[in-house]
């Protein structure tokens, strides 16, 4: 895997979980930005995601969260 293609994908849900698995199926290093260290984290890891954690309200975690990042996928939820 080549670092300077790594791609953070902020949040573990259905999306960005199939966007992760076509991005692994090209070799693209992906790293996960998730709120907190739980099963989920545990499992995008052993699948081969470099994981983080962070809010993407906390500014501070997103900008540690970006580093060495060259893409990042962001599809935020609608809501009110």
């Amino acid at each position: 895997m080549v670092a300077n293609n790594l791609v953070l994908i902020p949040g573990a849900g259905g999306v960005g979980r199939t966007v992760f698995e076509h991005l692994r199926a090209q070799d693209v290093p992906v790293r996960f930005m998730v709120r907190r260290e739980d099963e989920r984290a545990a499992e995008l890891r052993a699948l081969g995601a470099e994981v983080v954690i962070g809010d993407l309200t906390r500014p501070e975690t997103v900008a540690a969260a970006l580093q060495g990042v060259a893409r990042m996928y962001f599809g935020m939820r609608v809501s009110p």
